[in-house]
């Protein structure tokens, strides 16, 4: 297993391109090696090897996968393939073998398509003989023209029947046959050839459906039957002397087929490596990514395995690739379903802060502020423990999400929102809304004020120290956020702003506006507009993320007046209803209010939080493996 924050280190392996498939699938085997498909090394070796010895593992894939299809896999094809390279003769052989064996079960193939296709139309004859069950006539009698009678068969709603007989008889029409029960008839009606129109009103209006006789019903109904059967039987029979053929086939040439499916897992790792090797004539190179501990062990097992000699090389990721480097991105255990929320917003780029155990732990903290309440949170702990097996990993979000709403229900003094039942650890949010918005306001100024020293340290660690110094949530801006929140704290309790206040803001500002005019090459009216605005934007950013906070506080308080309304609506009827819309109210408390907080939450923690941050546009480390690919 990689770990996350693994230092990685770019690596050229120069060899001999006979042995490309040899040294691809030893990388592979140690999953330690990530394909850098770059054309670093273009201008010495032009050539991308290979697209030959693709085009045919795609085609023998094809023969060997209809053959799986048609045989079924066979009985070692889950087993763990031995470390066997398919060279190009090897891959010709089996290549032409499969291309044989499947000419050879083709035949039988087409026919099982053909019997298939024979059964289904026996089915949807026998479905068409059905409407015709109980009629002791001969169909074919009814096919074709007749000179001077108008015959129709279909079907009837039975509530009709006795009518339609009635009105026939008056208009020289004769109801033949009925069969048929339920709430339908099947009827054969004879008339007069020049009565048709008078016919097909008097159908119209008794709700007549026509049947279609198939050309192939040319004897009584229960011949008919007694053929069908006779021909399913004989399909029956052909398909099993196919299956046993196919079934003799397969016994006799199971193991060329376990070995051709090896050879072809084996070549996989080699195929993946698509513009990542290179090569001129016989020369060729490898070029990817390597965990720096692992460096060693791959280039001790490639000198093992090799047999022809090759360079091994390995350097430092360069500044100007950084955001290529490869990084791990699995995360176990309660950090899972925080790792794949992260994941949604971007990848950590190599070297960046990793923000899955801060994002786990403010989400947390957030959200139980927002929802505290002990009843609460534990219906939402309980229901991610009795849905984990559909929630997954997942079940560890809820389960903290609970656990968190619980623990600032006993601070807050609130099961199911009654705030009167115990004594609140805490505060209960009512009594003091103003200390609750105090309270957000600086949760919101550390959260922001941490923000920014994670921003200011990725970008040093990316090597953009103007960005650290002068962008939005570098120092500069940093420092002029915490000198006017300072100084608007001082002149709360004091009245006056003080000085060092005043001489900083004044500093970093003056600081900011230089940093922008001098990063600006526009004309000077274009200039000044600029300068002034992204000015504007980075203090403006500050205030208004911060007053964003605010909702933390909000939503604690409209949590306990939603609760105070379920109550108030409960108490204002009987005993019976006064228990149902407690019940009803809490639940609606419950997933209404808990999916807004959620959102809120997640809208803080990427808005407020991993914008401020967090590159995201990291490259997800994905090795090199044995095993089947996607080809194309």
């Amino acid at each position: 297993m990689i770990r996350a924050g693994t230092q990685m280190r770019h690596v050229t392996i120069t060899l001999m391109r006979e042995e490309l498939p040899a040294a691809s699938l030893i990388l592979a085997e140690m999953e330690s090696f990530a394909a850098d498909e770059r054309p670093l090394l273009e201008s010495e070796l032009p050539e991308i090897p290979g697209h030959t010895f693709r085009a045919r593992i795609r085609r023998a894939w094809g023969h060997l996968d209809r053959l799986n299809t048609l045989l079924g896999e066979t009985t070692e094809a889950n087993a763990a393939p031995p470390f066997l390279v398919l060279g190009r003769e090897q891959l010709v052989e089996i290549d032409r073998w499969l291309g044989e064996a499947w000419q050879q079960c083709a035949p039988c193939d087409e026919e099982l398509h053909r019997i298939e296709d024979d059964f289904r139309e026996l089915q949807n004859l026998s479905r068409s003989l059905e409407d015709f069950a109980g009629l002791d006539i001969d169909l074919n009698r009814l096919q074709g023209a007749h000179s001077h009678l108008d015959m129709r068969i279909g079907t009837v709603p039975a509530d009709n029947l006795s009518r339609l007989q009635d009105v026939l008889a008056l208009s020289n029409h004769l109801v033949l046959n009925v069969a048929g029960d339920g709430d339908t008839r099947r009827v054969l009606i004879a008339g007069k050839l020049e009565d048709a129109r008078i016919l097909d009103s008097v159908l119209n209006a008794a709700a007549f459906k026509a049947l279609t006789i198939p050309a192939s019903f040319n004897d009584s109904p229960q011949a008919l039957k007694a053929d069908l059967e006779q021909r399913h039987q004989a399909l029956v029979l052909r398909r099993q002397q196919l299956l046993g053929q196919l079934a003799n086939w397969k016994s006799s040439n199971e193991r060329e087929l376990h070995r051709a499916r090896q050879l072809l897992i084996a070549a996989e790792p080699y195929v993946q490596l698509r513009g990542a090797a290179r090569s001129r004539g016989p020369l060729a190179a490898l070029q990817g990514w390597i965990p720096a501990e692992r460096t060693d062990h791959v280039e001790q097992q490639l000198r093992q395995h090799l047999k022809l000699p090759f360079v091994f090389e390995s350097r430092v990721p360069r500044a100007d690739e950084r955001h290529l480097v490869p990084v791990p991105t699995q995360a176990r255990g309660l950090l899972r379903p925080f790792a794949a929320l992260v994941e949604q917003y971007g990848i950590p780029r190599f070297g960046e802060f990793d923000p899955t155990v801060l994002f786990a732990i403010t989400f947390a903290g957030m959200f139980g502020m927002m929802f505290g309440d002990i009843g609460h949170g534990a219906i939402i702990l309980l229901l991610g423990l009795l849905l984990h097996r559909r929630l997954g990993a997942f079940t560890y979000l809820f389960a903290l999400a609970g656990s968190s709403a619980m623990l600032f229900g006993w601070l807050y003094g609130s099961i199911f929102g009654v705030e009167h039942w115990i004594h609140p650890l805490w505060i209960a949010p009512m009594s003091d809304p103003i200390y609750m918005l105090k309270v957000a306001l600086g949760w919101g100024v550390a959260f922001l004020t941490l923000g920014s020293i994670i921003a200011i340290a990725n970008r040093l660690s990316a090597g953009d120290s103007a960005g650290a110094l002068f962008g939005a949530g570098g120092v500069v801006s940093l420092v002029l956020y915490l000198a006017l929140l300072g100084g608007l704290v001082d002149f709360t309790d004091s009245g006056s702003f003080p000085a060092i206040a005043t001489a900083l803001i004044v500093l970093m500002l003056a600081l900011l506006v230089g940093y922008q005019w001098h990063a600006s090459d526009a004309p000077y009216g274009e200039r000044i507009f600029t300068t002034v605005i992204e000015t504007f934007e980075i203090v403006n950013g500050y205030v208004a993320s911060s007053l964003s906070f605010l909702r933390v506080a909000a939503f604690s308080l409209n949590h306990v007046a939603l609760s105070l309304a379920v109550f108030t609506l409960a108490d204002s009827m009987g005993t019976v209803g006064h228990w149902i819309t407690l019940v009803l109210g809490n639940v609606f408390v419950i997933v209404l209010e808990g999916i807004i907080v959620a959102i809120q939450t997640l809208r803080l923690e990427y808005y407020e939080g991993f914008s401020r941050y967090f590159y995201g546009d990291g490259t997800p480390f994905r090795p090199l493996r044995v095993g089947r690919s996607q080809t194309t």
